[in-house]
């Protein structure tokens, strides 16, 4: 639930600032100087890496590793804050923070994905309701296929999905933002009946509107 998202997402931000504070407070300066540069050269490597192996372009990861590197520092330097005022009962609320983040419940079963909603029964095929113009400018005059979702592979789905983004900007001028909006929808509503696991893992990973989908459904073969 998105929700659920933005109240841990926001108690997280409130636990680090008090123990950013308490390091301040507590803890001299070269040390706090040091943990945090720890954290976020740790941060930094960690966010590289991901970036490299899920196929990020090598500006998104770029532009993510600073992010993560101040986010990876904060945390660290909190650690400490609250390891001078409580001793090792820090450890519990790491615990706490981890055990009760989205990924975690995600992993566990006990929180849908953000922007996922559990289907009370399997989804019927979906047909994209837009006439052939405006699904040709969609996808391109090189990839001319069918409206039936179904007939298409998970790389043309995955294809015609990145192409949509493009479309966007275009369409609002001739007036057929909506219909393009419905066709990408129905892409993300195809990608999920097909493959629900795997779908919840590229919503997890953040995925951005113009990005490739297709290196979490491309393992599988044609259908």
């Amino acid at each position: 639930m998105e929700r659920y998202h933005r109240i841990w997402r926001t108690a997280v931000g409130v636990l680090t600032g008090i123990g950013v504070l308490a390091a301040v407070v507590l803890v001299g300066l070269a040390p706090n100087l040091a943990a945090f540069l720890l954290g976020a050269v740790m941060a930094a490597a960690i966010s590289v890496s991901l970036g490299v192996s899920w196929g990020r372009t090598h500006r998104e990861t770029a532009l993510a590793a600073p992010r993560w590197a101040a986010l990876g520092g904060a945390a660290v330097l909190a650690i400490v804050g609250y390891g001078s005022a409580a001793g090792l009962q820090v450890f519990w609320l790491i615990l706490l923070v981890a055990g009760s983040a989205p990924p975690t419940l995600t992993a566990l079963g006990r929180l849908s994905p953000p922007g996922r909603v559990q289907p009370a029964e399997p989804a019927p095929t979906v047909v994209v309701a837009v006439t052939e113009k405006t699904f040709d400018a969609v996808l391109g005059d090189d990839l001319h296929l069918a409206l039936d979702l179904s007939a298409l592979t998970d790389a043309e789905l995955c294809l015609a999905w990145r192409r949509s983004f493009a479309e966007l900007g275009r369409s609002a001028a001739q007036g057929r933002w909506a219909a393009t909006v419905d066709v990408r929808r129905a892409f993300l509503d195809e990608l999920e009946r097909r493959h629900p696991e795997e779908f919840a893992s590229w919503l997890a990973s953040g995925p951005r509107a113009a990005g490739d989908p297709g290196r979490f459904f491309n393992h599988h073969s044609e259908h």
